[in-house]
C-alpha cells in the first residue's frame, strides 16, 4: 500500500479534543523582515517536517513551536496565527494543541521511565493519551504517566485515555489525604489524653496530686476500723457518702499504694 501522502486538512483531522493551552508567548505583530541564512534552514527544516506529514505529532508540535518561538514566519508573515491559517490551514488553537502535546512529551522525556521496564518506549505514542496529560497537573504528570504505563505492562492491555483519567483519580485522592490531616478517633484521643496526662504526672511531686478515698469503698472491702486506725480518728464517721482526699506520700505511708 502506498505511503499516505500529507493534505492540509491532515493536522485538523487528528484529535480534536480541547488541550490546555500552553503559556502564550505575546506575539503581537511582526514587522516583515529577511531571515539569516541559518534561520532559513531552520524554517525550512521545520517546514519540511509538517509538510511530508506527520511522523508523529511530537515532531509537528516541536516545528511548530520552533517557528512560534522564534518568529520564523516574519519573512512572509506578520502573525504566528497568520502563517498556521494561510500556510496550513490550520487554526490558532489547534496548532497550540499540537505543540501542548508535544510539551508534555518533552517534559516526561526527562524523567527517568527505565525503573518501570528496559522496553525502549514507554513515551505517549498517541495525541489523545498527550491530550489527556494535558489536563493533569505538571506535579502529578509524571506519576500518574508511569503508573499507567506500569498497569499495561502488568494487565497486558493498551494504555487508553481512560486508564489515565482514573489514575489521575486516584492519584490526586491519595495526594489530597496525605496533605489533609486525618482525624483520631474517640479511642486515639482517650489514647492521646492518658499519655499527656502521664508525662505531667510523671514530672509532679507527689504531694501535687492527691487521690480520694470513698465510705463506699470503705464499707465494701470491712476497712472503716482500718481507716479510722490510720487515720488517728476512732470517732470519725464513715458513711457511703463519705469522701476524703489525701496526697500521694500519705498513701505510701498509710500503704494504700506502693512505690514501684
Amino acid at each position: 500500500m502506498a505511503k499516505k501522502s500529507f493534505s492540509n486538512d491532515l493536522l485538523r483531522d487528528l484529535h480534536a479534543e480541547p488541550l490546555t493551552q500552553l503559556a502564550v508567548i505575546d506575539e503581537g505583530v511582526t514587522e516583515i523582515s529577511s531571515l539569516s541564512n541559518e534561520e532559513n534552514e531552520r524554517l525550512t527544516i521545520c517546514e519540511e517536517v509538517i509538510d511530508k506529514g506527520l511522523k508523529t505529532f511530537i515532531e509537528v508540535g516541536n516545528a511548530l513551536f520552533e517557528i512560534r518561538n522564534n518568529k520564523l514566519y516574519r519573512g512572509s508573515f506578520t502573525t504566528f496565527e497568520a502563517y498556521c491559517k494561510e500556510r496550513w490551514q490550520l487554526k490558532r488553537q489547534r496548532a497550540y494543541e499540537l505543540m501542548g502535546a508535544a510539551e508534555v512529551v518533552n517534559q516526561l522525556s526527562e524523567n527517568n521511565l527505565s525503573e518501570i521496564s528496559d522496553k525502549s518506549n514507554l513515551l505517549p505514542t498517541k495525541e489523545s493519551h498527550a491530550n489527556a496529560l494535558t489536563q493533569i497537573p505538571v506535579t502529578l504528570r509524571f506519576q500518574v504517566w508511569r503508573a499507567v504505563v506500569e498497569e499495561s505492562l502488568t494487565t497486558k492491555k493498551p494504555i487508553t485515555a481512560k486508564m489515565i483519567v482514573e489514575q489521575t483519580e486516584l492519584l490526586s485522592k491519595q495526594s489530597e489525604e496525605l496533605a489533609t490531616p486525618k482525624e483520631p478517633t474517640e479511642e486515639e484521643l482517650k489514647e492521646i489524653v492518658l499519655k499527656k496526662m502521664r508525662s505531667k504526672v510523671a514530672k509532679a511531686k507527689l504531694d501535687d496530686i492527691r487521690v480520694e478515698i470513698s465510705g463506699r469503698w470503705l464499707l465494701k472491702n470491712q476497712l472503716v476500723d482500718v481507716w479510722r486506725e490510720i487515720r488517728q480518728n476512732p470517732n470519725e464517721e464513715i458513711g457511703v457518702d463519705y469522701r476524703v482526699q489525701i496526697t500521694l506520700s500519705q498513701a505510701e505511708k498509710m500503704g494504700i499504694i506502693r512505690r514501684i
